[in-house]
């Protein structure tokens, strides 16, 4: 009896070892309205007003029950803001942003550009690694040449051997210091990249990764609180992240998940993430996810069709206009206009925000007048809309037409 009490201790203690070692942990069912909350907190902190956060739509694209209306208007506020005057970093988070949302980062097209994002990351990681061989150091941080790394191999680029080389050197050479202490979130985003590498390559090829994911994990887990956060609470969704992926670099006893969690969810009701750049750092980890599955995320399928036609025979020059968009479904009648006017330049619109939401005040230049008693009316077939166009969700294959209208 008395060894059978021994056996069964250490039984559970084996279990309890194993449940608490690294590994995928998941928030508990009594828990989950703070991963509710703070994704809510994010759906509601973007608009037109916002600067878009490519964080932001990272992060709504790997929750559950996403608000398709909320990352359309992200993705194409996104894809407006696109450009070559960003750093490298930046650009490396529009490219991961776009490819999460099932957007293709190399055809980025606007009413007024088309950009390939991805080549322009490629030219901007060239410049990264020129200062490195020139200066010693990247011509930003090696936390954007991460950045950019990761990027480059999700997007299965040519130039990624030479970046992933870079940087697999500068963790090996003790490159990711800030103030004299090693950058938890550097070390983060840089074992995410170089495990995207390690994985695509043969094993003959992935000495040099092998020690350096190692050396990383180490440093890492070397910043681990008592608590269970790594770094500090901002730098833990990153680190977790990382760690999650990488635990073949280090031993099943160094890191308990769970407890890294339970310390996030507690800080979650301190209010630790309560802007968009906490939030959207954290939420990936309370779903078991990171940014390596940008490329295996399930795309918004279900799409409708919505016709809409612009008619001003009330003014003269007298016009009209019909096209045919398809948006994700349950879309709100203004992600129908814009859909309209990025594939048309013949059609353009302008907005004002009321207490009622956001009301349309021209279409093509023309303008409603209180002294006139004109406005933009909006019909579906013959019949007013009762909601406004940030409101009404357009039916599949549904008529809707703007009239420009005396009340």
């Amino acid at each position: 009896m008395f060894i059978f009490t021994i056996v069964m201790c250490v039984f559970y203690t084996v279990i309890n070892a194993a449940s608490s070692s690294s590994g995928t942990c998941n928030v508990p069912s009594d828990h989950q309205w703070l991963v509710r909350g703070l994704q809510s907190q994010l759906e509601n902190c973007h608009g037109p007003q916002n600067k878009p956060d490519p964080s932001v739509l990272i992060a709504l694209t790997m929750a559950k029950d996403r608000d398709i209306t909320v990352i359309t208007e992200l993705v194409r506020q996104i894809k407006e803001t696109a450009g070559t005057e960003m750093t490298s970093g930046k650009v490396a988070l529009y490219v991961l942003a776009l490819r999460s949302a099932c957007e293709n980062p190399a055809d980025v097209i606007t009413t007024e550009k088309h950009v390939n994002l991805v080549q322009v990351l490629e030219e901007k990681t060239k410049e990264e690694i020129k200062y490195i061989d020139t200066t010693g150091a990247p011509k930003t941080t090696y936390y954007q040449l991460a950045l950019d790394t990761l990027a480059l191999c999700l997007e299965k680029s040519p130039e990624l051997e030479t970046t992933a080389n870079t940087l697999a050197n500068a963790a090996l050479n003790n490159s990711f210091q800030f103030d004299g202490n090693f950058s938890v979130d550097t070390g983060a985003v840089a074992s995410l990249a170089l495990f995207c590498v390690y994985e695509r390559r043969n094993p003959s090829q992935q000495s040099k990764l092998k020690t350096a994911l190692t050396l990383i994990s180490k440093q890492i887990l070397d910043e681990q609180q008592p608590s269970g956060i790594l770094g500090n609470i901002y730098s833990t969704g990153l680190a977790m992240q990382a760690l999650n992926v990488t635990s073949e670099f280090y031993s099943a006893n160094a890191w308990s998940c769970q407890k890294t969690l339970n310390e996030v969810l507690n800080k979650i009701i301190e209010g630790a993430f309560n802007t968009p750049a906490a939030a959207s750092q954290i939420l990936p980890s309370l779903f078991g996810k990171t940014y390596l599955d940008v490329r295996a995320l399930p795309c918004i399928s279900k799409t409708i069709t919505v016709h809409y036609r612009v008619i001003n025979l009330l003014i003269e020059p007298y016009f009209s206009f019909s096209t045919t968009v398809k948006v994700p479904k349950d879309s709100v009648l203004l992600v129908v206009l814009e859909a309209a006017q990025q594939l048309s330049s013949k059609f353009s619109f302008q907005t004002e925000e009321t207490s009622w939401g956001p009301m349309v005040t021209s279409i093509n230049g023309l303008q409603g007048s209180t002294n006139e008693k004109t406005h933009w009316q909006f019909l579906s077939g013959v019949k007013p809309l009762e909601q406004g166009v940030g409101s009404y969700k357009p039916r599949h294959n549904e008529h809707i037409v703007a009239t420009f209208s005396k009340y």
